[in-house]
């Protein structure tokens, strides 16, 4: 059975949903990576996705240049907004679009620091995390797998993190070896 796609059309969700994205990740995103984040299965329409930046601009998120590009970051009003008001979001949304944005924040960090691995986690309404793990291939430049792990909470969300961080080579070798055998 497939799940039904759920479509996000108020403003003012769409602005909750840009804070919760910013602050899952932790990190700041581009209008050009939101509007590839959220019309990932049409979630969201471009042109509202362009009015809820312009509603949030100076007030749950600060505008910042990066290497010429605009990138939009939590005020603390937005981190409030993202804990406070994200879990009134669909699930299903969330889930998806925090996957999207993993995939989207790690493939364009990647090309920018010449890095093959990315380790990003959510913190879930019930305290537990989710891990996203991607690790592309080093030759090719392509996404060789992505996975996630459930973390009872920060603290082993963070452990396990730090341990893929450590030695992130070894953790490669260690995915193609399990899979490749």
């Amino acid at each position: 059975m497939q799940v039904p796609r759920i479509r996000i059309d108020e403003i003012d969700d769409i602005c909750v949903l840009i804070c919760h994205l910013i602050y899952s990740l932790g990190c700041p995103l581009s209008k050009e990576q939101l509007a590839e984040i959220t019309s990932f299965e049409d979630a969201v329409n471009y042109f509202d996705l362009t009015q809820a930046l312009e509603k949030i601009s100076g007030h749950l998120c600060d505008e910042a240049d990066i290497d010429g590009e605009t990138v939009y970051s939590n005020t603390p009003m937005g981190i409030k907004a993202a804990r406070e008001l994200g879990a009134a979001l669909p699930l299903s949304v969330r889930d998806k679009m925090f996957k999207e944005a993993v995939r989207v924040y790690t493939r364009d960090a990647m090309k920018k620091k010449g890095s093959f691995l990315a380790v990003r986690y959510i913190k879930n309404a019930d305290e537990s995390c989710t891990v996203g793990i991607t690790v592309m291939d080093e030759d090719t430049a392509q996404q060789k797998y992505y996975m996630e792990i459930a973390a009872e909470n920060t603290e082993q969300a963070d452990k396990i993190k730090q341990k893929i961080k450590v030695d992130p080579k070894g953790f490669a070798r260690y995915l193609d070896g399990y899979f490749n055998k």
